[in-house]
Formats: C-alpha cells, sequence, structure tokens
C-alpha cells in the first residue's frame, strides 16, 4: 500500500510542478542576496523519480524557482540550472526520469523578474530507490508440441502492473521482448509457435506503474517435442511429358497425419512450401518442356509437428524438347521452292515447316504446316516477286516440338521464271 500511495504521490506531484527544462546559463548566476532563500520541507524517492516540497516565498519580487542537479555520470559537485518552476505559490518539483539507485545532488534558488537569484538552499544528497527485483518463482513446462508454458508467483509489489517476458535462443544470444503481460496477478503465459525440438530459454521482469522494468528473474530452459523422423526413397522422374512425378516410402511412424512437400528451381535455392498430401507421390504438371525442380519431402505428425527435410534434394525434369534438324538446303527449281534437311534426335517422329511470306515492307503471314514425316519439302505454292523464309521443328510423339531452325529465304522473282 506504500508503494501505490508513492506511485500516485508522485504523478499528483508531476500534474502541479508546472516545471520546465531550462538551457544552462551562459555566466554565473546573479545573486541578489536580499531575496529569500528556499526552504525545502523535505523529499519523496521512488525508482525513476525524486520528488521536492518546499515552503512557497511571500516575497512579491519571487518569480519562480530554479532548480540544481549534477549530471551522475559526469560529476558528482557540479550542479547546472536543470530545471524552473513558475510562479511564487508553487511549492511542489518532481524529477522525472532518473537511473534507479543512483544518487543526485540538488540545489533550489528563488528567482526575480530580472533573473537575479537568491542565494541558494542548502545541498541535497538523494539516492532513487533501487531497482526492483523479479518474481519470487519463476518455472517452464516443455515436451510440447511446437509451444512452451512458462508459470511464475504473482509479484507481491502493488505497485507492479505487469510482466515483460523475454526469450534467447541459439541463433539469436541476445534476449528478445516476446510479451508483455498486463496484469498483476496473471501467472502463466504460453509461448507457441515454437520450432520442434528446439532448446528454448526465457526469464521474467516485473513492470512497474512508471514503466520500470525489474531486475530479470532465474533463467528457465524448455525443449520442444521431437520431430517426426526424415522420409526416405525420394525420388523424382525425368522423362515425363510436362509433368514430374515425385514418391517416396511411407513413413514407419504410427502417428503421421500428412506430408509436407516443397519445391525450388535450384538445387541450393528457397525451398517453399508447395502442397500437403496424404499420399506418397504425386504428378507435378509444368507448362514448359525441359522444366527442372528440386524436392524435398517431410512427415508431419498428429500434433502438427513436421520432421527434417532432406539435406540432399531429389532432381526432377519433365522432358525436354527434342534437338532441331539442320537446314541442309533450299532451291528454287521451276518456281517450286525444294527444302532439305538432317534429321538430329531419334526422338523425332514428324517435322513442322514454318512458312513465312513477306507481302510487304510491314506485313507477313506465317503458315505452320504439320506432319511431315521426310526430311524433306517442296513448296509450289509461291507468287512471283515475293520473298519467303522457311524453318523446320522436329516433333515427337508427344507433340513436344523442337527451337525452330534459322530462317532461310527464298525469293522468287519474275526472273526466276
Amino acid at each position: 500500500m506504500k508503494q501505490l500511495i508513492l506511485t500516485t504521490l508522485l504523478a499528483t506531484l508531476i500534474l502541479l510542478s508546472g516545471c520546465v527544462k531550462q538551457p544552462l546559463p551562459d555566466a554565473q548566476p546573479q545573486i541578489d542576496t536580499s531575496l529569500p532563500q528556499v526552504s525545502v520541507n523535505g523529499h519523496i524517492e521512488s525508482m525513476s523519480s525524486i520528488a521536492f516540497e518546499w515552503k512557497p516565498l511571500k516575497d512579491t519580487r519571487v518569480k519562480g524557482y530554479y532548480i540544481y542537479r549534477n549530471d551522475p555520470e559526469v560529476s558528482q559537485t557540479k550542479l547546472n540550472r536543470h530545471a524552473s518552476v513558475e510562479g511564487r505559490y508553487a511549492s511542489h518539483y518532481t524529477d522525472t526520469q532518473l537511473t534507479p539507485g543512483t544518487e543526485y545532488v540538488y540545489r533550489f534558488s528563488a528567482f526575480n523578474t530580472k533573473g537575479q537569484e537568491s542565494e541558494a538552499s542548502k545541498t541535497f544528497r538523494v539516492k532513487s530507490k533501487p531497482l526492483l527485483h523479479s518474481v519470487s518463482f519463476f518455472d517452464s513446462i516443455g515436451n510440447l508440441p511446437r509451444m512452451a508454458k512458462l508459470i511464475w508467483r504473482p509479484h507481491d509489489n502493488p505497485g507492479v502492473k505487469g510482466y515483460v517476458l523475454e526469450r534467447q535462443t541459439v541463433e539469436k544470444a541476445q534476449w528478445q521482448k516476446i510479451a508483455t503481460i498486463t496484469n498483476r496477478l496473471q501467472a502463466e503465459y504460453i509461448d507457441k509457435e515454437l520450432d520442434d525440438n528446439r532448446v528454448y530459454k526465457y526469464r521474467l521482469r516485473a513492470l512497474t506503474y512508471e514503466g520500470i522494468q525489474s531486475t530479470p528473474s532465474n533463467i528457465v530452459k524448455v525443449v520442444t517435442k521431437p520431430l517426426p523422423k526424415e522420409v526416405k526413397g525420394l525420388q523424382a522422374s525425368t522423362s515425363k511429358p510436362k509433368s514430374i512425378k515425385v514418391s517416396w516410402k511411407k513413413s514407419e511412424a504410427k502417428d503421421i497425419a500428412y506430408y509436407n512437400v516443397y519445391r525450388s528451381s535450384s538445387a541450393n535455392g528457397s525451398y517453399n512450401y508447395y502442397m500437403k498430401l496424404n499420399e506418397t507421390d504425386f504428378i507435378d504438371k509444368t507448362d514448359k518442356d525441359g522444366m527442372s525442380y528440386y524436392y524435398k519431402v517431410t512427415a508431419v505428425d498428429l500434433d502438427g509437428l513436421e520432421g527434417l527435410r532432406q539435406k540432399i534434394p531429389v532432381q526432377g525434369n519433365s522432358l525436354g524438347k527434342p534437338h532441331m534438324p539442320t537446314f541442309l538446303d533450299a532451291k528454287l527449281i521451276n518456281n517450286t521452292a525444294v527444302l532439305s534437311w538432317k534429321k538430329n534426335d531419334e526422338r523425332t517422329k514428324t517435322y513442322t515447316l514454318i512458312k513465312t511470306t513477306h507481302l510487304s515492307w510491314m506485313s507477313t503471314v506465317t503458315k505452320e504446316i504439320k506432319g511431315i514425316t521426310d526430311t524433306s519439302y517442296t513448296d509450289k505454292n509461291l507468287k512471283p516477286d515475293t520473298k519467303y523464309q522457311f524453318q523446320v521443328m522436329s516433333v515427337d510423339k508427344h507433340k513436344i516440338t523442337s527451337e525452330p531452325t534459322k530462317a532461310v529465304d527464298v525469293l522468287f522473282t519474275t526472273a526466276n521464271r
């Protein structure tokens, strides 16, 4: 109760003090010895604030009060003007944002409208309250799926409004704040969405109404539930048209709920979650010929725990394009284009001829002649004074086409007739 009353009193003093920060004076203050000195009644300390009370001065020349204070990190004796309180009727000042357990030195003076000051009051050495200790009991419960349960005994200080929970991992040696609990009587917290079979460390700090965190509690360690074993027998096909078949052995564990498939476009790339399956195989359809993917598969148990991915992925490919043929010749004989090429792939079943007719400088018409089984073609459908370009593609039994050959020109002019 005493701490609660102190906190309330300090908050009230802050509201009533009307103090403002002052820049350091350029020179030594001008002293008017006729001004009355400030007589301080006393002070109250908390961890981050020190409140003073003095007897208001009745002298009508008094415009307000200056507060001088040291900087403990710089000097224990040198005092600078720290703040001011306007009005001779004022009688309170609260110094805030102090460091717990630190001694500060203060002096007070009255000032008039000319900025002249009275002789300083006596010097006050006041130490802020030491940092609050954390809870007396803090423990953990481990071996839970992807979570850790933390329990503690509520702090007995009514000035505590809640707690700050911190966590540390092997990867992040620095303590990370993961939660703020806003009720002093709260006695547990469950940290969720953790990694599987991992070690976590936790500690707890009490949080006061002034926003001050206590010393840390004892450190507790949690190990989350182990993972299912790695999936074995992973393999992927390399010869299916526009698809890849991926398969693996069924897990020996009896509590496996499903499998997660991860896919990447490169062996050392980022493996993104691809799909969830109850079966042990699937067909991965692709839009491109010769498309290559790398796969990893994990088992997930009934608690949602996921096994480790394979260190070495399996590579699968959709069937690539057949090799293009080699264009041998393109002649114009008796107003007829005679074309010939060489077969370069045993997969080739037919050929597709691409005929481009240049109607004008900017206008062309392209036609595909499909189903050619020979390695030559005769095109009689030509018009005089017209330029033609021909390309050939190999086509396999799955209708997969090779890249087209480089275009060859045939120019049918009147002189050729």
